[in-house]
Protein backbone atom coordinates (compact mmCIF):
# COMPACT_ATOMS: atom_id res chain seq x y z
CA UNK A 1 0.00 0.00 0.00
CA UNK A 2 1.55 3.58 -0.64
CA UNK A 3 2.46 5.99 1.98
CA UNK A 4 -0.30 8.56 2.29
CA UNK A 5 2.41 10.97 1.34
CA UNK A 6 2.62 9.83 -1.96
CA UNK A 7 -1.01 9.70 -2.86
CA UNK A 8 -1.08 13.08 -1.49
CA UNK A 9 1.58 13.91 -4.17
CA UNK A 10 -0.27 12.35 -6.50
CA UNK A 11 -3.39 14.16 -6.00
CA UNK A 12 -1.42 17.49 -6.12
CA UNK A 13 -0.26 16.56 -9.45
CA UNK A 14 -3.28 15.58 -10.49
CA UNK A 15 -4.88 19.04 -9.39
CA UNK A 16 -2.18 20.98 -11.03
CA UNK A 17 -2.29 19.34 -14.20
CA UNK A 18 -6.05 19.82 -14.34
CA UNK A 19 -5.25 23.65 -13.60
CA UNK A 20 -2.72 23.36 -16.30
CA UNK A 21 -5.23 22.01 -18.49
CA UNK A 22 -7.92 24.22 -17.36
CA UNK A 23 -6.18 27.67 -18.22
CA UNK A 24 -5.08 26.77 -21.39
CA UNK A 25 -8.99 26.00 -22.34
CA UNK A 26 -10.51 28.84 -20.78
CA UNK A 27 -9.85 31.08 -24.06
CA UNK A 28 -12.68 28.27 -25.86
CA UNK A 29 -14.99 29.06 -23.01
CA UNK A 30 -14.85 32.75 -21.53
CA UNK A 31 -14.32 35.61 -24.52
CA UNK A 32 -11.74 37.14 -23.21
CA UNK A 33 -10.93 40.03 -26.17
CA UNK A 34 -14.61 41.52 -26.14
CA UNK A 35 -16.10 39.66 -29.53
CA UNK A 36 -19.83 39.36 -29.74
CA UNK A 37 -20.95 36.01 -28.14
CA UNK A 38 -22.98 33.96 -30.31
CA UNK A 39 -25.61 32.97 -27.49
CA UNK A 40 -27.18 35.66 -26.41
CA UNK A 41 -30.47 35.52 -25.12
CA UNK A 42 -31.63 39.33 -24.93
CA UNK A 43 -31.04 40.98 -28.05
CA UNK A 44 -34.63 43.25 -28.34
CA UNK A 45 -34.13 46.88 -28.06
CA UNK A 46 -37.66 48.63 -26.78
CA UNK A 47 -37.87 52.25 -27.03
CA UNK A 48 -41.84 53.91 -26.40
CA UNK A 49 -43.06 57.04 -26.06
CA UNK A 50 -46.95 57.47 -24.75
CA UNK A 51 -47.14 60.64 -26.36
CA UNK A 52 -45.90 60.94 -29.63
CA UNK A 53 -47.45 62.24 -32.83
CA UNK A 54 -48.17 60.81 -35.89
CA UNK A 55 -49.95 62.82 -38.90
CA UNK A 56 -50.42 65.44 -36.78
CA UNK A 57 -52.19 63.44 -33.80
CA UNK A 58 -51.13 62.58 -30.77
CA UNK A 59 -50.57 58.50 -30.52
CA UNK A 60 -48.11 56.11 -28.27
CA UNK A 61 -45.13 55.17 -30.69
CA UNK A 62 -42.99 52.08 -29.76
CA UNK A 63 -40.33 51.77 -31.74
CA UNK A 64 -38.39 48.24 -31.65
CA UNK A 65 -34.74 46.50 -33.12
CA UNK A 66 -34.34 42.52 -32.56
CA UNK A 67 -31.01 41.69 -33.36
CA UNK A 68 -30.54 37.30 -34.63
CA UNK A 69 -27.05 36.05 -34.67
CA UNK A 70 -27.58 33.14 -36.90
CA UNK A 71 -25.48 30.42 -38.95
CA UNK A 72 -22.57 30.56 -40.35
CA UNK A 73 -21.29 31.65 -37.74
CA UNK A 74 -17.14 31.31 -36.47
CA UNK A 75 -14.75 33.10 -34.26
CA UNK A 76 -14.20 36.30 -36.47
CA UNK A 77 -17.39 36.96 -37.97
CA UNK A 78 -21.42 36.12 -37.61
CA UNK A 79 -24.53 36.10 -39.69
CA UNK A 80 -27.01 38.71 -38.02
CA UNK A 81 -30.36 39.84 -39.15
CA UNK A 82 -31.66 42.93 -37.55
CA UNK A 83 -35.62 43.98 -37.41
CA UNK A 84 -36.94 47.10 -37.67
CA UNK A 85 -40.16 48.14 -36.56
CA UNK A 86 -41.66 51.54 -36.00
CA UNK A 87 -45.51 52.03 -34.62
CA UNK A 88 -47.85 54.53 -33.57
CA UNK A 89 -51.67 54.32 -32.62
CA UNK A 90 -53.83 52.25 -31.18
CA UNK A 91 -55.71 50.27 -33.89
CA UNK A 92 -57.19 46.95 -32.84
CA UNK A 93 -54.99 45.52 -36.37
CA UNK A 94 -51.18 46.04 -35.39
CA UNK A 95 -50.65 46.08 -39.20
CA UNK A 96 -52.62 49.86 -38.90
CA UNK A 97 -50.52 50.62 -36.81
CA UNK A 98 -47.39 49.96 -38.51
CA UNK A 99 -45.43 53.19 -39.95
CA UNK A 100 -41.78 51.65 -41.10
CA UNK A 101 -40.56 47.95 -41.06
CA UNK A 102 -37.59 46.88 -42.53
CA UNK A 103 -35.16 43.55 -42.13
CA UNK A 104 -31.28 43.78 -42.30
CA UNK A 105 -29.48 40.70 -43.24
CA UNK A 106 -25.42 40.82 -42.89
CA UNK A 107 -22.07 39.38 -42.10
CA UNK A 108 -20.81 40.97 -39.18
CA UNK A 109 -16.84 41.39 -37.52
CA UNK A 110 -17.67 39.93 -33.81
CA UNK A 111 -14.61 42.16 -32.58
CA UNK A 112 -14.86 45.08 -34.80
CA UNK A 113 -18.59 45.48 -35.44
CA UNK A 114 -17.69 45.99 -39.39
CA UNK A 115 -19.83 44.40 -41.95
CA UNK A 116 -17.82 44.64 -45.06
CA UNK A 117 -20.20 43.36 -47.20
CA UNK A 118 -23.42 45.32 -48.00
CA UNK A 119 -26.12 44.43 -45.87
CA UNK A 120 -29.64 42.90 -47.97
CA UNK A 121 -32.40 45.07 -46.87
CA UNK A 122 -36.17 44.04 -47.01
CA UNK A 123 -38.13 47.73 -46.96
CA UNK A 124 -40.99 46.14 -48.57
CA UNK A 125 -42.77 42.40 -47.67
CA UNK A 126 -42.48 40.18 -50.47
CA UNK A 127 -40.63 42.76 -52.41
CA UNK A 128 -36.80 40.98 -53.35
CA UNK A 129 -34.01 43.21 -50.67
CA UNK A 130 -31.63 45.92 -51.83
CA UNK A 131 -28.14 46.11 -50.80
CA UNK A 132 -27.29 49.46 -48.03
CA UNK A 133 -23.52 49.29 -47.63
CA UNK A 134 -22.97 50.01 -43.52
CA UNK A 135 -19.87 52.41 -43.67
CA UNK A 136 -19.93 52.35 -39.71
CA UNK A 137 -20.82 50.00 -37.00
CA UNK A 138 -24.78 50.11 -35.64
CA UNK A 139 -25.37 47.79 -32.70
CA UNK A 140 -21.96 46.12 -31.48
CA UNK A 141 -19.04 48.82 -31.29
CA UNK A 142 -15.25 48.09 -31.81
CA UNK A 143 -14.63 46.02 -28.22
CA UNK A 144 -12.87 47.94 -25.43
CA UNK A 145 -14.79 51.14 -26.30
CA UNK A 146 -12.63 54.03 -25.86
CA UNK A 147 -13.50 57.69 -24.40
CA UNK A 148 -13.60 58.95 -27.84
CA UNK A 149 -16.09 59.81 -31.04
CA UNK A 150 -16.99 57.21 -32.98
CA UNK A 151 -19.68 56.60 -35.89
CA UNK A 152 -23.00 54.99 -35.77
CA UNK A 153 -24.36 53.73 -38.21
CA UNK A 154 -28.66 55.21 -39.01
CA UNK A 155 -31.13 53.19 -40.98
CA UNK A 156 -32.78 56.55 -41.56
CA UNK A 157 -29.59 58.45 -42.77
CA UNK A 158 -28.68 54.51 -44.72
CA UNK A 159 -25.31 55.99 -43.24
CA UNK A 160 -23.22 56.27 -40.45
CA UNK A 161 -23.42 59.90 -37.64
CA UNK A 162 -21.09 61.01 -35.38
CA UNK A 163 -21.82 60.02 -31.74
CA UNK A 164 -19.76 61.74 -29.08
CA UNK A 165 -18.61 60.25 -25.62
CA UNK A 166 -20.42 61.48 -22.97
CA UNK A 167 -19.66 59.97 -20.02
CA UNK A 168 -19.66 56.44 -17.74
CA UNK A 169 -21.75 54.74 -15.29
CA UNK A 170 -21.56 51.02 -13.87
CA UNK A 171 -24.59 49.24 -14.36
CA UNK A 172 -25.07 45.24 -13.24
CA UNK A 173 -20.92 45.95 -12.01
CA UNK A 174 -19.73 46.57 -15.60
CA UNK A 175 -18.45 49.84 -16.90
CA UNK A 176 -20.83 51.49 -19.22
CA UNK A 177 -20.00 54.14 -21.75
CA UNK A 178 -22.27 56.61 -23.30
CA UNK A 179 -22.48 58.34 -26.47
CA UNK A 180 -24.66 60.98 -27.91
CA UNK A 181 -25.41 61.42 -31.86
CA UNK A 182 -27.19 64.63 -32.95
CA UNK A 183 -28.72 64.62 -36.72
CA UNK A 184 -29.57 68.04 -37.93
CA UNK A 185 -32.97 67.68 -40.36
CA UNK A 186 -31.61 65.89 -43.23
CA UNK A 187 -33.24 65.55 -46.92
CA UNK A 188 -33.56 61.65 -47.22
CA UNK A 189 -33.96 62.27 -51.20
CA UNK A 190 -30.59 63.51 -51.59
CA UNK A 191 -29.32 60.93 -50.17
CA UNK A 192 -30.91 58.14 -51.86
CA UNK A 193 -34.03 57.31 -53.79
CA UNK A 194 -36.84 55.87 -52.30
CA UNK A 195 -40.55 56.25 -52.98
CA UNK A 196 -41.69 57.86 -49.61
CA UNK A 197 -39.13 60.50 -49.87
CA UNK A 198 -41.10 63.09 -52.01
CA UNK A 199 -44.52 64.12 -51.51
CA UNK A 200 -46.69 66.73 -52.24
CA UNK A 201 -48.65 69.55 -50.44
CA UNK A 202 -51.21 72.12 -51.16
CA UNK A 203 -49.86 75.95 -50.72
CA UNK A 204 -52.04 78.75 -51.25
CA UNK A 205 -53.71 76.74 -54.25
CA UNK A 206 -50.42 75.45 -55.48
CA UNK A 207 -49.26 72.00 -55.80
CA UNK A 208 -46.03 71.87 -53.91
CA UNK A 209 -43.50 69.42 -54.57
CA UNK A 210 -42.20 68.35 -50.45
CA UNK A 211 -39.33 66.02 -49.77
CA UNK A 212 -39.54 63.63 -46.23
CA UNK A 213 -36.68 65.34 -44.18
CA UNK A 214 -35.28 63.03 -40.65
CA UNK A 215 -33.91 64.72 -37.54
CA UNK A 216 -32.51 62.82 -34.59
CA UNK A 217 -31.03 63.57 -31.05
CA UNK A 218 -29.91 60.44 -30.03
CA UNK A 219 -28.26 58.54 -26.46
CA UNK A 220 -26.57 55.31 -26.90
CA UNK A 221 -25.40 53.17 -23.69
CA UNK A 222 -22.76 50.74 -24.34
CA UNK A 223 -20.60 47.95 -22.76
CA UNK A 224 -17.46 49.27 -22.33
CA UNK A 225 -15.78 45.45 -22.87
CA UNK A 226 -17.95 44.04 -25.41
CA UNK A 227 -18.88 47.07 -27.41
CA UNK A 228 -22.39 45.93 -27.39
CA UNK A 229 -25.24 48.49 -27.20
CA UNK A 230 -27.21 48.10 -23.86
CA UNK A 231 -29.66 51.21 -24.26
CA UNK A 232 -31.24 53.93 -26.12
CA UNK A 233 -32.64 56.98 -26.20
CA UNK A 234 -33.97 59.04 -29.04
CA UNK A 235 -36.15 62.02 -30.19
CA UNK A 236 -36.98 61.74 -33.52
CA UNK A 237 -38.76 63.84 -35.97
CA UNK A 238 -40.09 62.81 -39.40
CA UNK A 239 -41.52 65.59 -41.70
CA UNK A 240 -42.34 66.79 -45.26
CA UNK A 241 -41.06 69.92 -46.46
CA UNK A 242 -40.18 71.59 -49.55
CA UNK A 243 -36.50 72.57 -50.91
CA UNK A 244 -36.30 75.43 -48.24
CA UNK A 245 -37.66 73.29 -45.19
CA UNK A 246 -40.32 75.23 -45.13
CA UNK A 247 -44.48 74.12 -45.32
CA UNK A 248 -43.68 71.18 -42.99
CA UNK A 249 -46.01 68.66 -42.61
CA UNK A 250 -45.48 66.13 -39.95
CA UNK A 251 -45.04 62.47 -40.70
CA UNK A 252 -44.31 61.05 -37.10
CA UNK A 253 -42.60 62.80 -33.87
CA UNK A 254 -41.65 60.94 -30.29
CA UNK A 255 -39.27 61.33 -27.46
CA UNK A 256 -38.54 57.50 -26.68
CA UNK A 257 -36.87 55.74 -24.57
CA UNK A 258 -35.81 51.82 -22.94
CA UNK A 259 -36.98 50.42 -19.93
CA UNK A 260 -34.15 51.09 -17.29
CA UNK A 261 -34.56 47.36 -16.41
CA UNK A 262 -34.05 46.24 -19.82
CA UNK A 263 -30.59 47.95 -20.08
CA UNK A 264 -29.77 46.20 -16.98
CA UNK A 265 -30.74 42.73 -17.99
CA UNK A 266 -28.94 43.60 -21.82
CA UNK A 267 -25.94 44.18 -19.20
CA UNK A 268 -25.99 40.95 -17.13
CA UNK A 269 -25.76 38.71 -19.54
CA UNK A 270 -22.50 39.92 -20.65
CA UNK A 271 -20.78 38.63 -17.63
CA UNK A 272 -19.07 35.99 -18.80
CA UNK A 273 -17.25 38.43 -21.81
CA UNK A 274 -14.21 39.88 -20.34
CA UNK A 275 -11.36 42.42 -21.40
CA UNK A 276 -8.33 41.19 -22.88
CA UNK A 277 -5.51 42.28 -20.13
CA UNK A 278 -8.24 40.50 -17.23
CA UNK A 279 -8.46 37.21 -19.15
CA UNK A 280 -4.72 36.98 -19.63
CA UNK A 281 -4.12 37.92 -16.03
CA UNK A 282 -6.38 35.34 -14.86
CA UNK A 283 -4.97 32.61 -17.69
CA UNK A 284 -1.24 33.39 -16.07
CA UNK A 285 -2.27 33.12 -12.68
CA UNK A 286 -4.27 29.99 -12.63
CA UNK A 287 -1.39 28.34 -15.13
CA UNK A 288 1.48 29.58 -12.71
CA UNK A 289 -0.60 28.03 -9.99
CA UNK A 290 -0.85 24.93 -11.74
CA UNK A 291 2.39 24.43 -12.69
CA UNK A 292 3.91 25.04 -9.16
CA UNK A 293 1.20 22.16 -7.48
CA UNK A 294 2.15 19.71 -10.16
CA UNK A 295 5.89 20.68 -8.92
CA UNK A 296 5.48 20.48 -5.27
CA UNK A 297 3.64 17.05 -6.04
CA UNK A 298 6.50 15.64 -8.46
CA UNK A 299 8.82 16.70 -5.71
CA UNK A 300 6.67 15.00 -2.83
CA UNK A 301 6.64 11.88 -4.92
CA UNK A 302 9.74 11.45 -6.15
CA UNK A 303 10.96 11.83 -2.48
CA UNK A 304 12.81 8.76 -0.79
CA UNK A 305 10.53 7.42 1.44
CA UNK A 306 12.15 7.69 5.18
CA UNK A 307 13.19 4.39 6.75
CA UNK A 308 12.13 3.20 9.73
Amino acid sequence: MLPKSRILSALLVGLGLALVVGSLLAPRFLLGDGRLPLDLERTTWTLHDEDGTREGERAPVTRQLHMEIQDPANDDVASVRIGDTLRAGTAERDFDNLVTASTWSMVLDRLTGEVALPAQVAFVMGMPPVEVPLDAPWLKLPSDVQQQDYAIFDPQLRGGAPAQFAGEDEIADRTVYTFTQHIEPTNLALRYADAFNTSSTEVDDETVRTFRYYAADREYQVDQISGLVVGIKEKVDVFYADNEGAHPTNVITYDAQMDPADTEAMVQQLSRVYSQSVSQKATWAVLALGVLIALLGLVGAFRPAREH
